[in-house]
């Protein structure tokens, strides 16, 4: 009050009591104090000491939400709302947000990004000891923070019936799941970012009951190239695992970002970014077998194109080891769950329209018990012999075993080209194919 009295004072006011330096809005109200005497004085009073009711209590909220745009938040993503440099974050979700637009994830990435190379710029300025308070503020702002992805790129992933059921068969009829087996799956993908996978190869590869081991693959190139022609692509890959802790092990982690970093140094982001990991594991206490599907987040790729993981020591580690301190519910840690780097994706069944309609599949190549030869092709013509020639070739496998046959140049983009259209191949490939088949009397 009293400090009151001296402002209105120097004023010139005729009362110490006047309330106008608290109120500046309302002019009824402030004619009513001016003229109210010892009552208005007392309802202020009143007013002042009463408590004043939780609904309308000014939260913080309330209060951040007074202050500017550009000092409340740095980013609104659509679906987390960064808040301090990206070091707070508050979960929001928009269902009226389309796949593409429900959350941005590259801008935390650049911003992390800006702020290591100031550091860099004022180390190199002031030399590599040069400590303030705006390096130790950005050096806690660029490190990553470890989050969980909202946003799916691959909107649903659909495996061919066939494919599905052969290298399910393998793992759980013949291994009765004793070792891991890997395989890549090569399919499509539509516009509105839907995955199919129509065919499933199953590279050269060692495995016990704990891990796989992947070998050099003297096939790879026709593998590619086969599919290329047959208007498919790497969309993923597909393995197997005992019951365990984790859904990924870092093993499979690595596989992961390693298959899609390819792709995207290959064709592009757009191109990669739709890439899968498949799972198939057993339900040790109904049996029941278990086929999900999930991808890996753009945080898991930024990290994996600088480096950041280590080399698993470990290959069935439910957690990733970081080279460098991350965020991780704003504590510093080198150890992350991979839980925070997957997301999962929604799967469902389909049949191939390239590669449908088979009576019998022709044996996958790279397993210890089925073998490619003479005879199992004679064997796969045979048993679809009351259909046109191109339609008698239209297995995956058959085609890549070809492949290593037929000239890759001259042949076999032919051959899958008429496949594929469904017309009579060019004239000595059904002679030359046929004559291989009838090795097999022979032998």
């Amino acid at each position: 009050a009293t400090g009151m009295g001296m402002h209105s004072r120097s004023r010139g006011a005729p009362s110490p009591l006047r309330a106008e330096p608290v109120m500046k809005t309302g002019g009824a109200a402030r004619v009513w104090l001016q003229h109210g005497g010892f009552a208005a004085v007392w309802l202020l009073a009143v007013l002042l000491c009463c408590p004043v009711p939780s609904s309308i209590s000014f939260s913080r909220t309330a209060l951040d939400l007074q202050r500017p745009a550009a000092e409340r938040t740095l980013r609104l993503r659509g679906g987390v709302m960064w808040v301090g440099g990206g070091r707070q974050f508050n979960r929001s979700h928009d269902p009226t947000a389309g796949p593409e637009t429900v959350e941005d994830t590259f801008t935390p990435l650049l911003d992390r990004l800006d702020r290591a190379d100031r550091i860099k710029y004022l180390y190199k300025k002031h030399g590599p000891k040069y400590r303030t308070n705006e390096v130790i503020s950005l050096e806690e702002e660029s490190k990553y923070l470890i989050r969980a992805q909202k946003m799916l790129r691959s909107l649903s992933l659909s495996v061919d019936l066939e494919a599905a059921g052969n290298f399910q068969k393998y793992v759980v009829g013949e291994l009765d799941f004793e070792q891991h087996r890997f395989g890549v799956m090569y399919g499509r993908v539509d516009e509105g970012g839907h995955v199919f996978c129509d065919a499933i190869y199953e590279p050269p590869q060692e495995g016990n009951d704990d891990v796989y081991k992947l070998l050099p693959d003297p096939q790879a190139q026709t593998v590619e190239l086969v599919a290329a022609c047959l208007g498919l692509r790497r969309v993923g890959i597909v393995f197997t695992a005992r019951s365990r802790k984790c859904i990924l092990s870092s093993e499979d982690m690595e596989q992961a970002c390693a298959l899609q970093l390819e792709l995207e140094q290959q064709h592009g982001f757009d191109f990669a970014r739709s890439t899968c990991a498949a799972v198939i594991t057993r339900n040790d206490t109904t049996g029941s077998i278990i086929f999900e599907a999930y991808e890996v987040s753009d945080l898991a790729m930024d990290m994996y194109r600088r480096n950041l993981f280590k080399k698993p020591s470990h290959s069935n580690r439910a957690y990733s080891r970081t080279t460098e301190s991350v965020l991780v519910e704003r504590k510093d840690t080198t150890k992350v769950d991979n839980d925070f780097f997957i997301n999962t994706v929604p799967i469902k069944t389909h049949t191939s329209p390239l590669f449908e309609n088979r009576q019998t599949p022709f044996p996958v190549a790279n397993r210890p018990t089925q073998e490619q030869n003479a005879l199992e092709v004679k064997h796969l013509l045979k048993c679809h012999e009351d259909l046109p020639f191109p339609l008698q070739l239209r297995d995956f496998h058959l085609l890549v075993f070809l492949g290593t046959i037929l000239d890759p140049i001259s042949d076999i983009p032919a051959l899958c080209a008429a496949v594929v259209e469904g017309s009579e191949p060019k004239a000595g490939h059904r002679e030359l194919i046929e004559c291989f088949a009838a090795q097999a009397n022979k032998s």
